[in-house]
């Protein structure tokens, strides 16, 4: 099956962009079936076999960051897309979609990252680095970050202390992480020792502005690190970096 003859189900409580949506979809050569809202969405899973779902977040009821947790466990391999104007990292990050479109957006854009989705998911056996944690107690520098990777089309998930990192990273995945050496509180060094303590095969790569490698390898984390990333830098770098880690397997699945 090629992507332009898939099943797409379109959730949002905006019967004009919900038209406006599955209208242009099936212009394009989708298969694309509209639904006002979480609870008619659910309805419909339960009857019908889709290959993607769009979603809005912000909608009365069930929202879409609720919807995507209830199809999750019921559909774990649908793959969602998000469709928002109001929703921060921090929140698209937990919810864990496939992708997001930031409104307003380009109907190409949608296009090409419903196709790159389902191109995706129809590679078995190949991951690629998508859902990741930048932590960093600079709030600008944070959301900076962020903002830039989810222009790469990265899920980002942004935190503020080391703290807050494996709290995150108890309550769901992620492919890699992202942290600054110097922090308040729990340090980016002491970060990765424990995250590499719970999962050795978590890709964190580390930001600085203050160590010298030789002061890395005292440290003794050059050897642990998935890559160093100095302070300044241009963003290429670590999309560079991302791109060639493989993450690290989900836990009971080859």
């Amino acid at each position: 099956m090629s992507p332009s003859r898939a099943k797409i189900l379109v959730v949002d409580d905006d019967t004009n962009l919900l038209d406006l949506l599955v209208d242009t979809l099936a212009a394009i050569g989708y298969q694309a079936v509209g639904v006002a809202g979480g609870v008619a969405a659910l309805e419909r899973l339960g009857c019908e076999t889709f290959d993607l779902m769009i979603t809005d977040i912000k909608m009365p009821g069930i929202d879409g960051i609720a919807l995507s947790r209830k199809t999750r466990r019921l559909y774990p391999d649908l793959p969602i897309l998000f469709i928002t104007g109001v929703a921060s990292p921090e929140v698209i990050g937990r919810a864990s979609p496939d992708g997001f479109l930031a409104k307003p957006f380009r109907i190409n854009h949608i296009e090409e990252l419903i196709e790159n989705t389902l191109k995706g998911r129809r590679k078995t056996g190949v991951r690629q680095i998508r859902k990741v944690m930048v932590v960093d107690d600079d709030n600008t520098f944070r959301e900076m970050l962020a903002d830039a990777l989810r222009y790469d089309e990265y899920i980002p998930l942004a935190v503020s202390s080391g703290e807050d990192a494996l709290r995150e990273l108890e309550r769901g995945e992620v492919d890699a992480v992202i942290t600054d050496i110097k922090m308040p509180g729990m340090d980016g060094i002491t970060l990765l020792k424990r995250i590499k303590e719970a999962n050795a095969e978590l890709p964190v790569i580390l930001i600085t502005a203050y160590m010298s490698e030789d002061d890395i390898k005292r440290q003794a984390v050059d050897h642990i690190a998935d890559g160093f990333i100095r302070k300044p830098f241009r963003v290429e770098k670590i999309v560079e970096i991302l791109n060639g880690i493989t993450p690290a397997p989900t836990p009971g699945k080859p």
